[in-house]
């Protein structure tokens, strides 16, 4: 952490110019690559420790994942105590949960390091078995699922390559589902696919 000297009249942060960039980064969300962001990166993995601490002072965890090379902040875990939400959240739609559920299985599949990418149309495919659960019209539920990618690719779940129309599955994914809560989503699906009662 480099030592701050003020920024602007009454300033009286602590943190150096770099920290509070990085500091700022990370609550705006949704989370920081190597890639798309390599200062603010190499901020975080020097500051660590500093943004860790400030980031628990408003009940937020940092995760770094220095395998896939990114970082992103969420709740904390805190237990009984009753604690104010700071980050923005998103309501996901039946689509959008599918979708999230269909990367997160490719990405499963994927070998270690290897990039995962798609395109909308073989996406659109395997999510036609919701068709009947969502809409029997056609053009209505490619709208559906043309909306739920826009909204990923929003949200840096899916990033652009240098190929036009395919995306990049963001390895965050990884972090934000784990196998438990796979499982119960998958159960659910099933169950109005399936067209089992409540």
């Amino acid at each position: 952490m480099t030592e701050s000297i003020p920024l602007y009249p009454g300033d009286t942060g602590e943190l150096g110019l770099e920290t509070r960039r990085a500091l700022v980064q990370l609550l705006k969300g949704p989370l920081v690559t190597a890639e798309k962001h390599p200062e603010i990166w190499r901020t975080i993995i020097r500051d660590e420790r500093v943004l860790r601490s400030r980031l628990a002072d408003v009940f937020l965890d940092l995760v770094v994942d220095e395998n896939d090379l990114l970082a992103f902040t969420r709740p904390a875990d805190t237990g009984d105590h009753k604690t104010p939400t700071v980050l923005r959240t998103e309501r996901l739609t039946f689509m959008d949960t599918a979708m999230v559920l269909a990367l997160r299985h490719r990405l499963l599949r994927a070998q270690p390091g290897e990039r995962v990418i798609v395109d909308f149309d073989e996406v659109t495919a395997q999510l036609e078995m919701y068709r009947g659960a969502t809409s029997t019209d056609p053009a209505g539920f490619r709208r559906r699922v043309h909306s739920s990618w826009e909204k990923l690719k929003k949200y840096s779940l899916l990033a652009s390559t240098s190929t036009e129309g395919r995306m990049e599955v963001s390895p965050v994914l990884r972090q934000l589902f784990d196998a438990d809560q796979v499982a119960a989503v998958e159960a659910e699906f099933r169950r109005i696919v399936e067209g089992s009662p409540m």
